[in-house]
């Protein structure tokens, strides 16, 4: 039974690995998402629904048309909405008439995690099997931050436009298909030379450096934040995600007692603005922006989907902590009816006022 799950950015490649560790090979991938893709998911939505909602729902139908029976879903019980998507999704999917069996992955119980792997979609594979699957996962969820954080950097210096593109592409290739172990770790030191010997830069001083937060579907997904890393970088603009599924996933940087998780970092960075848990990223992010200047960065965006109630929270404390830092931070909306010029148009004057201070 060809089995789907929604588009997420680079994180489609981690999903795509963890899937063939527990043997599930017969993947329908998902397209990225497009014009249409955003139009159907609206079409069948609830109006105020989160626009993530809107969009994995459209790629559901998408693939639902290429042939796909099984729809794979992330969920979790928590203080956000995100726990009541794939629901809602089927229920919407079977009065549309379609027929399909929905998995769901409920990535903060662990044990049920697990066993859903094993049972459901790796048709009874070992338990161990289904713990190296996520091993696997976490591992190469590092490296493919890093090929993101790579292209980031590579695009703003590059000297033949849209090379460091198809770095990325052939090294996120690499990250899929490497299978032993020693061979994915190797590729933490692999994958930097890759870059730095395939492409040439300019020498520019003083780089302008943003880092990007918000909700974690709008941070990784292009389509939904109109390719804004690529927009900033064309600006001359280095930027990079302070966001990362690894804060849920990566068991190893969290059980690792001699590392200092970033994610912990933030959440105590964040306790004089917030100290309670909201959902979604929330702690998460406003510990990134007040640690923003710290960690070496010029300035803030902040992206989340019309009506996401975490992020909606998280805005709320911005204009506080960019007085009392001196940050710029920039706050940005998007949902499916966001224009490409306004959008644009605000990013760029953003950067100028960053140029300026700089």
């Amino acid at each position: 039974m060809p089995f789907t799950f929604p588009h997420f950015g680079s994180l489609t490649h981690v999903f795509e690995v963890v899937m063939r560790e527990v043997g599930k090979n017969d993947l329908l991938l998902p397209k990225k998402p497009n014009r249409r893709t955003a139009e159907l998911g609206a079409r069948y939505s609830p109006e105020f629904i989160c626009t993530p909602f809107k969009l994995t729902l459209g790629t559901y139908i998408e693939m639902l048309e290429e042939g796909a029976d099984e729809l794979g879903s992330g969920s979790c019980h928590s203080w956000c909405r995100f726990g009541y998507y794939w629901p809602v999704q089927k229920l919407i999917l079977e009065d549309l008439g379609y027929d399909f069996k929905f998995i769901c992955l409920d990535y903060l119980r662990p044990y049920i995690l697990l066993r859903t792997l094993q049972k459901e979609i790796g048709n009874g594979c070992s338990l161990q099997r289904a713990i190296r699957a996520v091993r696997i996962g976490w591992i190469k969820n590092r490296l493919t931050d890093l090929v993101d954080d790579l292209l980031y950097k590579y695009r703003v210096i590059e000297t033949e436009k849209g090379l460091s593109e198809k770095m990325a592409e052939t090294a996120f290739k690499i990250i899929v298909e490497t299978k032993r172990l020693r061979d994915i770790k190797k590729l933490r030191k692999q994958l930097p030379e890759f870059f730095k010997k395939n492409i040439d830069v300019q020498k520019r001083d003083n780089l302008i450096k943003v880092g990007i937060c918000g909700e974690l579907y709008v941070v990784y997904e292009a389509a939904l934040n109109l390719d804004i890393h690529k927009k900033l970088n064309e600006l001359g603009i280095v930027v990079k995600n302070t966001v990362s599924l690894r804060s849920y996933l990566d068991m190893g940087l969290k059980l690792n007692p001699f590392v200092k998780s970033p994610y912990k970092t933030a959440i105590k960075a964040a306790k004089p603005y917030i100290e309670n848990k909201c959902g979604g990223e929330t702690l998460e992010n406003v510990g990134d922006i007040v640690l923003c200047k710290k960690h070496g960065r010029d300035g803030m965006v902040h992206l989340y989907p019309f009506t996401c109630m975490p992020e909606i929270i998280t805005r709320s404390f911005i204009p506080q902590i960019s007085q009392e830092y001196n940050l710029p931070v920039l706050s940005l909306v998007l949902d499916e009816h966001t224009g490409e010029a306004g959008f644009s148009t605000r990013i760029e004057a953003f950067a100028d006022m960053l140029i300026r201070r700089k």
